[in-house]
């Protein structure tokens, strides 16, 4: 089973996003990410069996951390090599937001997971493989989307009839 801690949307602001998304859709061909699937992630974990996924979701359930709030600033690109761009919606640095993932991790590591040590980039993201150059993006503007974040969420990742979903497992609420 393919797991991943992430934290999900309200219906609001995922119409919110998924508003952004179609407009960029619309006008440039690539892979974008269906409205049930929008996310943030924490922390991509991966291939587990049943008895580490108890662990983790044991070990979710003892995070104690506050709710609080972040917000996105705008569109932005990670580069693969084919030149294509992963767009995504650029989450404002956030110290809440960094020391929950840090948190998620001290517990995963706590549990035995391989944690690896790559910078947190907290992003939202759009599309795959989008056929969009650097500076047409800069020139898409986009409204600020300010998030509640109130609960954890352990997710799984499969394929059904070749479509990749996005379901919640169980989730922990942030106090």
């Amino acid at each position: 089973m393919r797991v991943f801690i992430a934290l999900l949307f309200s219906e609001t602001e995922k119409k919110r996003i998924f508003k952004q998304l179609k407009n960029l859709a619309n006008n440039y061909q690539g892979n974008y990410t269906t409205y049930n699937n929008l996310h943030l992630t924490l922390y991509y974990i991966g291939d587990i069996d049943s008895l580490k996924l108890e662990k983790v979701i044991n070990c979710v359930k003892k995070i104690n951390f506050s709710m609080f709030k972040y917000q996105t600033i705008g569109l932005d690109c990670f580069k693969n090599r084919q030149k294509d761009c992963l767009v995504h919606l650029r989450v404002k640095n956030n110290l809440n937001l960094k020391q929950l993932h840090n948190e998620v991790i001290i517990k995963l590591k706590d549990i035995g997971i391989k944690v690896f040590n790559q910078k947190f980039t907290p992003h939202i993201t759009l599309g795959r493989k989008v056929k969009i150059n650097q500076n047409d993006l800069k020139q898409i503007s986009t409204k600020p989307i300010i998030f509640n974040a109130n609960k954890i969420s352990i997710m799984e990742s499969k394929r059904i009839n070749g479509d990749l979903v996005y379901r919640e497992i169980d989730y922990s609420m942030l106090k």
